[in-house]
């Protein structure tokens, strides 16, 4: 009996280890979370042609969110012979008087409750999307100054906003009456709520291309997710398991217990700020080329260092860590400036508090891979 046993043991023991071995690696896979088609009747292409254009471009997940209007991707005809790591996510803009959300992979209309206050339909928005399977995401918090970092803050199982939107008026960078969307975020964060930035492009118009339009191609989110699928990619998603960005690409973000370290992918960011969709910052006063920043609670900049690969090492007083990566160039006279922003590192035990994963438990190493 003990012998059998042992024997049962063992081949127990070689099955998990060959399950193990077996499971594919995560791999990362570049997509958008917003755009809208002609459905939502203030946009200039069919959905077949907007997914044609990502697509074409080499990313490998779109989400059609349309304003109150659920688009089944088996609906939507991709062309034949096409590359087939390219897929549709089921989504929805749940859009109300001042909230708009991104309800992503969920499995049905989510029908909009303006509640008394703009907290309160927050919560309505996430609570729909969760019941109906989805990862709730808050939108263009500064469109029409419509969401402040308090309104934000109470709401509960929501961990996704739009830090970069690439919608010409959405006000991504503020005025001196309101705080930019990476204020938002850090005032978030410093307050203790676990929350991660998305980039998406929000784009509406496909048929011709000016920086004054809301085009196609300007923010996007490279995930690292275990498979190409719509639950796996909104799962790495919710989890914060991805980085945002609106040029720069990254090929190497990893996080361990005592360093945070990124190194940026220098050819893939030069080709990519060739491509004209893409719609970069104008500044003043700054340095061409690289440069990371490592940014704590209050948003103060622990780190600055010039170049495109930096490491810190994690100091466990600091509630959150966080990296922006910036790359800029002279065109025209202009100084133009192009970012990435990976997600926080928590040393503060809030993820525990909620029972949530830890997005650096993996290795993210090599994105590009």
């Amino acid at each position: 009996m003990i012998r059998r046993f042992a024997i049962l043991l063992t081949a127990l023991a070689a099955a998990a280890a060959f399950a193990h071995e077996d499971k594919p690696a995560p791999k990362w896979y570049r997509g958008n979370t917003h755009t809208h088609t002609v459905l939502c009747g203030h946009a200039d292409t069919t959905p077949e042609a907007v997914a044609r254009w990502y697509l074409d471009r080499g990313y490998h997940f779109l989400c059609l969110s349309e304003h109150n209007r659920f688009i089944d991707p088996a609906t939507v005809v991709l062309p034949e012979g096409r590359r087939k790591d390219f897929i549709l996510i089921p989504g929805e803009e749940i859009t109300g008087k001042h909230v708009h959300m991104t309800g992503l992979n969920v499995d049905g209309l989510i029908v909009p409750v303006d509640r008394p206050t703009r907290t309160a339909t927050i919560q309505q928005f996430t609570d729909g999307t969760r019941a109906a399977g989805g990862a709730p995401i808050i939108n263009h918090p500064n469109f029409n100054w419509a969401l402040t970092a308090a309104d934000i803050r109470p709401v509960k199982r929501c961990y996704l906003f739009e830090l970069y939107n690439g919608h010409p008026s959405v006000n991504n960078e503020g005025d001196v009456l309101h705080d930019s969307t990476e204020v938002i975020w850090d005032r978030l964060l410093t307050d203790g709520m676990v929350i991660y930035g998305v980039s998406s492009d929000d784009a509406h118009t496909f048929q011709k291309m000016e920086p004054k339009l809301s085009n196609p191609g300007r923010g996007w989110v490279m995930v690292r997710a275990a498979e190409l699928a719509p639950k796996a990619i909104s799962d790495s998603i919710d989890r914060g398991e991805f980085y945002a960005s609106a040029g720069v690409m990254l090929s190497e973000v990893r996080v361990t217990g005592g360093e945070y370290k990124v190194v940026a992918d220098v050819r893939a960011t030069e080709a990519e700020v060739e491509k004209p969709e893409l719609l970069g910052k104008l500044v003043q006063g700054e340095r061409e080329g690289w440069r990371v920043d490592f940014i704590g609670p209050f948003g103060k900049v622990v780190r600055s260092v010039a170049g495109h690969e930096a490491a810190l090492k994690r100091d466990k007083s600091l509630a959150y860590l966080r990296a922006k990566i910036t790359y800029t160039r002279r065109t025209d006279a202009a100084l133009v400036q192009y970012a990435a922003w990976t997600q926080p590192a928590f040393n503060d035990g809030r993820l525990e508090k909620e029972n949530l994963p830890d997005p650096f438990a993996h290795d993210h190493a090599h994105p590009h891979d």
